[in-house]
């Protein structure tokens, strides 16, 4: 019957295509229509929201590197000599100035001594008998000052009648009766000899007149005044004697027939005035010389010595000494022993390495690109890791940042020294460090989680829901584990309660972060802020936002239905499965510590 039924069917919709084809779809919209109608749903926005609080802001700089010694030195010697002892051994701690070697002083201390004396003479007042000594001695130089001059006006006379008889005798060489058959050259050379002549011989009778009214008893001021007019009177008979002998040697050349037969005699006698005259000039300054140098060491003990000549003494007293401390060979800096390459009695020349020492101060040492080392400044803390030291945290300070960098495959770089200031017997040379490098620090400044700030145009802002909505929510999670909280309110949100919140205090002492998670279909509203500086999480706020005020930092769907099974083409209209329910929306709210 059924089987009649269903062919007699297929034959209809054979030959009625177009109308089985309508059937079919007008069934299906109908099923689907009434799968809407039995199946209710709805879709809620979730949002995360957090509280605004006081926390701290670091921004860092990450970068490995490793551990080396802040110095490695090789002590060398800077004189020569045997080498008398060593006073380390290797591996020992020395701090600096600490004796490492002495080198054989004998002769740097002979001088040294020397030196101290020269200094004592010329500080320590004087004897009265060196007094004495000094005012001899000045008699004596007086004494041989007048004897010079004594001799000087026995040589003159020869001199100065000689150089008249050359220039104004009628057989005179250089006479004027003769001097008209010179050249006009050789007539000014002898009129120059004249002259010069003339002037000397008034110079030697006005200082001859002094000479005869003193004696070698007359007052040291009489006598400084005749050694003094005695020496421009030998210079002036010099000066003359010169200019003769120029004459005639001009004469010789240019007209060699001009009393040839006179002229190698005047000359020779001309040559012979000339070297008196020269060695009585030098036994005149000679006589002067000797008595300033006598009134010198006089007036040095009497008075003392002379500023500079005493500080010239007690500059060559430091050098001495310097030279002196130079054999002993000391550590620079703290460290420790790391070679002694020689032995007691060898030989030391100047560089000889004497030992080698290794800074106690350790260092890290790290590469950044330019970007980041232009951020880096020398005294910035810095926080150290080691991989080879497990709960190891040290902390450094920046000492040193390169000012020229490094280029390599294209890249800038550019070094930067660590000074690790933990002490840790752990820590050597070679290990491997993670250094993170503070270049901004604020501490206790109002803070939000970057992501929860938002950019439009020139302004930042945060989003955030309703006071009241927020406030509602709280009591009743509070009450649904809590019974101190008085506070049971509904707000116009579907939301309901499913956990506390929880409270943790921070160890600095700074209020807790609360974080709540709340559907809601309101829409939040934009706050206008103020940001400062900001780090890898937090972003500090100057202005807009007050402490624990909540915030949205995120924002996702949250899909609640109420669904209901579709009936079948088949079965009862509106018949729903078993066992099947909606769901409704949820609060969540949490309190993290920050």
């Amino acid at each position: 019957m059924q089987r009649n039924k269903l062919h007699r069917l297929f034959v209809w919709s054979r030959t009625n295509k177009k109308t089985s084809i309508g059937v079919v779809v007008l069934v299906l919209i109908i099923a689907y229509f009434i799968y809407n109608a039995v199946s209710g749903s709805s879709s809620t926005p979730q949002y995360t929201l957090t509280t605004a609080r006081i926390g701290n802001i670091a921004q860092t700089i990450s970068q490995s590197g490793q551990v080396s010694a802040s110095n490695q030195t090789d002590i060398q010697s800077q004189v020569s000599g045997t080498i008398k002892s060593i006073y380390v051994s290797v591996g020992q701690n020395v701090k600096a100035g600490d004796l490492i070697a002495t080198i054989d002083n004998s002769n740097a201390l002979i001088s040294l001594e020397n030196a101290r004396i020269s200094l004592a003479k010329l500080t320590v007042p004087a004897k009265e008998s060196d007094v004495e000594i000094a005012k001899n001695n000045l008699a004596k130089a007086y004494d041989s000052g007048f004897n010079a001059v004594s001799q000087i006006f026995l040589n003159l006379p020869s001199i100065l009648s000689g150089s008249k008889d050359l220039l104004y005798s009628q057989t005179g060489y250089l006479s004027d009766q003769s001097s008209t058959y010179l050249s006009g050259s050789g007539r000014t050379y002898r009129d120059t000899a004249g002259k010069t002549y003339d002037s000397a011989y008034n110079k030697y009778q006005s200082t001859l007149m002094l000479f005869k009214g003193l004696n070698r008893s007359s007052p040291t001021a009489d006598l400084d005044k005749l050694l003094a007019e005695t020496y421009e009177t030998i210079k002036a008979v010099s000066e003359s004697v010169t200019h003769a002998q120029n004459a005639i040697n001009y004469i010789k050349t240019v007209q060699p027939e001009y009393q040839a037969s006179a002229a190698d005699t005047a000359l020779t006698n001309v040559t012979t005035w000339a070297n008196q005259a020269n060695s009585d000039v030098s036994s005149i300054v000679s006589a002067q010389n000797s008595i300033l140098s006598s009134k010198n060491s006089l007036d040095n003990l009497i008075d003392g010595s002379d500023a500079l000549d005493i500080q010239s003494a007690r500059l060559s007293l430091e050098q001495s000494q310097r030279s002196y401390d130079n054999y002993f060979i000391r550590a620079p800096y703290d460290g420790i022993i790391g070679r002694i390459p020689v032995n007691v009695y060898g030989q030391a020349g100047t560089g000889t390495t004497i030992a080698t020492i290794v800074g106690t101060q350790k260092i890290v040492t790290i590469s950044l690109n330019e970007i980041d080392a232009s951020k880096v400044q020398i005294g910035q803390r810095v926080d150290i890791d080691f991989d080879a030291i497990d709960g190891l945290n040290a902390t450094g300070t920046v000492s040193v940042v390169d000012q020229v960098g490094t280029l390599s495959s294209g890249v800038v770089s550019y070094g930067v020294k660590i000074n690790i200031n933990t002490s840790d017997e752990r820590i050597k040379p070679g290990m491997s460090v993670n250094a993170s490098i503070v270049t901004l620090e604020k501490n206790g400044v109002l803070v939000v989680p970057s992501n929860a700030i938002k950019k439009s145009g020139n302004e930042y802002y945060v989003q955030s829901l309703d006071q009241s909505t927020v406030q509602a929510s709280l009591p009743k999670i509070s009450t649904s584990t809590n019974a101190r909280n008085p506070r049971l309110n509904t707000s116009n949100s579907t939301s309901t309660a499913k956990m506390p919140i929880a409270s943790t205090a921070r160890p600095n002492g700074s209020p807790a972060m609360q974080n709540l998670t709340i559907s809601t279909t309101e829409t939040p509203a934009r706050i206008i802020v103020t940001t400062g500086v900001s780090d890898d999480t937090n972003t500090e706020i100057l202005s807009g936002l007050n402490r624990g005020q909540f915030i949205i930092t995120k924002t996702s769907a949250n899909s609640t239905a109420q669904t209901t099974n579709a009936p079948s083409l088949f079965s009862q209209f509106g018949s729903r499965p078993p066992g099947t329910s909606g769901t409704s929306g949820a609060i969540r709210a949490t309190n993290v510590a920050r």
